[in-house]
């Protein structure tokens, strides 16, 4: 493995790789404004404004008039649906197609009768996948938009805790189709490890070695000429199989979406959030089979099965195959303090028999992430409900004493014990970057 000295200008080093690939500076001219080359205004949208919280039968009955870009929507919690229909020109087959919308707020695609994806403007998910490789015989598409008026924490007044502000209007940005440049997006993700790397490694030497290569990798790279790509992966490709000895970590990523059950919105609106995350997770899994997702709380489960059917017949089929995998053996994620000991026995009671029924399995762990305080009878409470394990990481927050450790056994007042798990990177919403990873 080569060793180098350290740059002169590693400020000005990183900066130059993060800019490469910035989705705020230069994204006229970097790498990122290369991933969708081509783009077209969709052939038509109309657009409805429900009642409220409608069903897709429901929808498919409104009265849709012409809507456009710059439109304002609202208020705080309505819900308005859009007819998107769109055209691939001829030329784009072959390629990679998306619909990308943005209407700053939560967003639910249905195709066929079926919601697919959610969208999420404060998680940069704006774009669906119309076709992943254009075909001749299918270049017309129709989709609808179920549109929530609310972002992703609600509609607070001034803060995101602060009460809702009741008259929001929401402004939509964007509707297009595009086409997708995988190649561009590989690149992308392998610069943005180089950096990470670079950046959270800075006194090691395999940090200045992804500094090196993370320079030499803008060298080579012109985002305006294709035929230079190649040699930009060589470069990523090479320091990502140098090994870093035999007693490396192998790190293991399982997906989650920790969903409130009663937080910033209306208990409605944590039934949609539902379908719009899972069904986000149902396209992954088909997509890469290798794919694990942990779910937790028995009551989103149940709402998704009266709601969203077709979409918890899917969930039924990747449990099957082991991949959308039940967790937590609990109704809800509930907190874990003020209950009495006869609402956590419940708790588990009502959890575990849902799993169980639905599933034929039984959670052989308690996923309790987000709760600011544990109960000492817990222990005994998951050992005599089949739970042997526990996951959970607020006390991580806390800002006077640093908890000491991330895997221990805990042992209740009776003397029952469970292993129990901090994740070492002190979230239950990290995104895998070199930081969170990295963290000891």
């Amino acid at each position: 493995m080569e060793k180098h000295v350290p740059f002169k200008h590693r400020r000005t080093t990183l900066e130059r790789a993060e800019k490469f690939i910035s989705t705020h500076h230069f994204t006229d001219i970097n790498l990122r404004s290369r991933l969708y080359p081509a783009r077209k205004a969709v052939t038509s949208l109309t657009h409805y404004a429900a009642p409220g919280r409608i069903s897709y039968e429901e929808a498919m009955k409104g009265k849709y008039t012409p809507a456009k870009i710059g439109q304002s929507f609202g208020p705080t919690w309505a819900t308005h649906w859009f007819k998107v229909e769109v055209e691939v020109p001829a030329d784009w087959v072959g390629q990679e197609v998306r619909l990308v919308w943005n209407s700053n707020t939560e967003a639910l695609v249905w195709v066929d009768g079926k919601p697919v994806q959610g969208l999420s403007s404060e998680k940069d998910r704006y774009d669906f996948v119309l076709s992943s490789k254009q075909e001749k015989g299918q270049l017309r598409y129709t989709v609808y938009v179920e549109m929530a008026c609310n972002g992703l924490f609600g509609a607070g007044q001034n803060s995101m805790i602060g009460p809702t502000d009741p008259d929001k209007h929401f402004t939509l940005q964007q509707v297009d189709i595009v086409t997708f440049d995988r190649d561009v997006y590989g690149l992308i993700l392998d610069m943005e490890i180089l950096y990470g790397m670079a950046k959270e490694l800075p006194d090691s030497d395999r940090g200045y070695q992804a500094l090196y290569a993370a320079n030499d990798f803008v060298n080579a790279c012109d985002v305006q000429d294709k035929k230079t790509y190649k040699r930009a992966k060589e470069i990523s490709e090479k320091f990502f199989s140098q090994r870093n000895g035999d007693t490396q970590h192998t790190i293991h990523a399982v997906g989650h979406s920790h969903i409130d059950t009663a937080w910033l919105w209306p208990y409605d609106e944590t039934k949609r959030k539902c379908a719009r995350s899972w069904s986000c997770t149902i396209g992954l899994m088909e997509q890469y089979p290798d794919f694990k997702f942990a779910c937790s709380q028995a009551q989103q489960y149940a709402w998704i099965k009266e709601l969203y059917p077709s979409l918890y017949k899917d969930i039924c089929k990747f449990v099957a195959k082991g991949q959308f995998i039940p967790v937590g053996g609990t109704w809800i994620e509930m907190d874990g303090y003020v209950p009495s000991g006869e609402a956590f026995v419940r708790q588990f009671l009502y959890g575990q028999r849902f799993f169980q029924k639905e599933f034929g399995i039984k959670c052989s762990e308690f996923w309790l992430p987000d709760t600011f305080g544990y109960a000492a009878q817990l222990p005994q409470i998951m050992r005599e409900s089949g739970i042997t394990r526990f996951v959970t990481q607020k006390m991580s927050w806390n800002l006077v004493n640093k908890f000491p450790h991330h895997t221990f056994w805990w042992e209740g007042v009776d003397g029952s014990r469970v292993l129990s798990h901090f994740p070492p990177g002190d979230s239950y919403h990290l995104e895998g970057h070199v930081k969170e990873v990295s963290n000891d």
